[in-house]
């Protein structure tokens, strides 16, 4: 008599009916999960499902040229909206955005921007006729100070009196500016 072998039904391990259910129920489970975070990141955040906004960067104390091209980088339109004076920022720098950094904006807006225009210019008060003491006083109230103070033999009679400034009086100079004076020597000699 011939040995007979014994041999499986024909039905492999993971087709009979337990693991079908088994995976079937694993799958069940995969997708609830993923449904419920999905409806969940829907429910906390929508716009950041369906929109693709951003958050307005910080140009603040850039040059312009940089600050556009930050700015057109995510999408925005700078547009510049004037130039005031500043002591704090050269020319050019931004100094003013609008809206603020960090607000969330949708693609192709507006941002106004606004620069520095440099610093406040200060006019050079007329002080011609003055001794240096009293036009020492006046430059410092406008804001400028006494730089260096030539003397010269033309002029009046009398001393230390201011004959001419450098620059000129009412040219505008940069807060803080040193003009030089130029003051009589004294010792004209008067007519006979």
């Amino acid at each position: 008599m011939r040995a007979r072998r014994h041999m499986s039904s024909g039905v492999p391990l993971f087709q009979s009916a337990p693991w079908r259910a088994f995976l079937r129920d694993i799958g069940l489970i995969v997708a609830t999960f993923v449904v419920g975070y999905g409806i969940s990141a829907l429910w906390l955040s929508p716009g950041s499902v369906f929109t693709k906004e951003h958050a307005l960067p910080r140009v603040l104390e850039l040059p312009e040229a940089r600050a556009r091209e930050k700015l057109t980088q995510l999408g925005f339109r700078a547009r510049l909206d004037a130039e005031r004076p500043n002591d704090s920022f050269p020319s050019g720098t931004v100094i003013w955005q609008d809206p603020p950094p960090g607000t969330v904006l949708q693609p192709n807006s507006v941002v106004q921007l606004v620069l520095s225009a440099g610093p406040v210019l200060v006019a050079v008060p007329d002080v011609i006729g003055l001794n240096v003491p009293q036009a020492a006083k006046i430059l410092a109230a406008a804001g400028v100070r006494v730089g260096t103070i030539d003397s010269t033999s033309a002029g009046g009679p009398e001393a230390g009196v201011v004959l001419a400034t450098r620059p000129a009086a009412g040219v505008g100079r940069p807060r803080g500016s040193a003009i030089a004076l130029v003051v009589s020597g004294g010792g004209a000699s008067a007519g006979p």
